[in-house]
């Protein structure tokens, strides 16, 4: 049974490469192809496919990709994008399939893309060992300050309750979690807490 496949990239040259990789590869059948988020939907509905891949210049590529995990738990999803710890680290959190870097070989596509059809709730992606290395070297290298101001995330209320219990400016409460949030590679408390409890 062939892999039905459906991707999403803004990018023509992109999508030529899809198809023409598709048409070298008996087991994947290239059966939709969007520029936008706005078709993908339909062409899921419409499809039924194994498997989704989305870069992550499509707008609102990372939340779609996580509706789309949610919803369907048995499609695997694909987001591609630039080489960064922080886009793999968000894909891992939203319970995709894989993450690809833009630059890979076609030969890795294709087996994120089987991966992702064949265990569409396991994550790969390439380094994935480093990345979570780095990860973990990044949360030990907090200051003093920065894991009291965790602990204070931890026990709740708002920056400016945090503020005042450790007698800060809350702008110096601000940047400490800012900086804390760079260290983790979050973007929010809920994430910051998940990572810390990881």
């Amino acid at each position: 049974m062939s892999i039905k496949l459906v991707t999403v990239d803004p990018v023509t040259m992109v999508q030529l490469g899809y198809a023409a990789a598709c048409a070298d590869d008996p087991e994947i059948e290239l059966v939709g192809q969007a520029a936008d988020p706005a078709r993908l939907l339909a062409l899921v509905g419409q499809h039924e496919p194994n498997v989704v891949t989305l870069d992550a210049a499509v707008p609102g590529a990372l939340p779609l990709a996580a509706e789309l995990r949610d919803s369907r738990p048995r499609l695997g999803v694909v987001l591609t994008g630039p080489a960064e710890d922080n886009l793999l680290l968000r894909s891992l959190q939203a319970g995709l399939s894989a993450y690809l870097p833009r630059t890979g070989p076609v030969e890795l596509l294709m087996a994120a893309v089987r991966h992702a059809a064949v265990a569409p709730a396991s994550f790969t992606a390439p380094d994935l060992a480093a990345v979570l290395a780095r990860r973990r070297n990044s949360t030990q290298q907090l200051s003093p300050r920065e894991e009291e101001i965790l602990r204070e995330l931890h026990a709740g209320g708002s920056l400016a309750a945090i503020a005042l219990r450790m007698r800060l400016a809350e702008s110096t409460v601000r940047t400490y979690v800012s900086r804390l949030y760079d260290k983790l590679g979050v973007h929010s408390r809920e994430q910051a807490l998940a990572a810390t409890r990881r």
